[in-house]
């Protein structure tokens, strides 16, 4: 009983510190936040694209070296290893593109800036991600054939 009150205030104390409104400063920072936290998420997922493209790029070359290598598979894995090379592209764009609002850009403004960059960091993380799981499904399946 003494667990569950204790949980019960903990999980109210939260739900009010959550409740109370954020200055416009804060309210900025959060969004910024949030922003780099999918680029910082995105950005992981990097080494992933570097081992698969290495990895198709190898299985690739070793299948080429067969007496009658199969074109379709080839021209799969070529495809996938192209797709790896504009996720990574689309991930540098974006980098090279964001700037920090600066201090003295108007709240809205930067707000839009934000949320707008935030939109375009998820779209390269979906792009990303679903890169990443078609190029190992096709590693996989090709891999345990050669």
């Amino acid at each position: 009983m003494k667990y569950l009150l204790l949980t019960l205030s903990f999980a109210l104390a939260i739900l009010c510190s959550c409740s109370q409104t954020q200055s416009p400063e804060e309210q900025k920072e959060a969004l910024e936040q949030n922003v780099l936290a999918v680029h910082d998420t995105a950005m992981a997922k990097m080494e992933d694209i570097f081992r698969l493209r290495k990895n198709l790029r190898i299985l690739r070359d070793t299948l080429e070296t067969q007496l009658q290598p199969d074109s379709a598979v080839l021209k799969s894995l070529q495809t996938h290893i192209q797709l790896l090379n504009r996720a990574d592209e689309v991930m540098m764009g974006w980098m090279r593109q964001y700037k920090a609002p600066a201090e003295d850009m108007p709240h809205e403004q930067a707000m839009e800036y934000l949320e707008q960059e935030k939109i375009k960091i998820e779209k390269v993380q979906t792009i990303m991600d679903s890169t990443i799981n078609a190029a190992r499904s096709t590693y996989n399946t090709y891999d345990q054939d050669k």
